[in-house]
């Protein structure tokens, strides 16, 4: 979803944007949700090669904030594959319950964009089916 598309029910990535400095990546990624819209971020040294994974980090910081409060969230990794059709990118999300842990995985293909915003579609992927589960139940 992006310029203004109204969002019900799922979550979707309406904003990426990243801060890059010498030595450190800061991300900030924007999720609608239920009509409204969520910010996650994430700050912290890291190469060039790492822009990725800490906007798929941000992507799960924004998702907290609508998770319910008993479920612990963890990105675990994200992985970059060169396709003929661009670069896909895989996130690795381990949710922690009062049972046992879950592995959820979820992708994205980046076709000529930057990889941020398809790591931060990668962990939405991940994630929304089950976080839809607890927050109906």
């Amino acid at each position: 979803m992006r310029d203004g598309d109204e969002v019900v029910g799922r979550l979707r990535v309406v904003g990426v944007r990243v801060e890059r400095a010498p030595g450190r990546v800061a991300a900030a990624i924007s999720l609608g949700y239920d009509g409204g819209v969520v910010i996650g971020r994430a700050d912290r040294p890291a190469a060039e090669t790492q822009i990725a994974q800490v906007a798929g980090e941000a992507a799960l910081d924004a998702i907290r904030q609508v998770a319910p409060g008993q479920t612990r969230w963890v990105l675990e990794q994200i992985a970059v594959q060169a396709l003929l059709a661009g670069q896909a990118v895989v996130a690795h999300v381990l949710l922690e319950t009062e049972g046992s842990p879950e592995h959820l995985i979820g992708s994205a293909l980046s076709r000529s964009g930057p990889l941020e915003d398809a790591a931060a579609e990668a962990v939405v992927n991940a994630v929304e089916r089950r976080l839809g589960w607890f927050v109906k139940n």
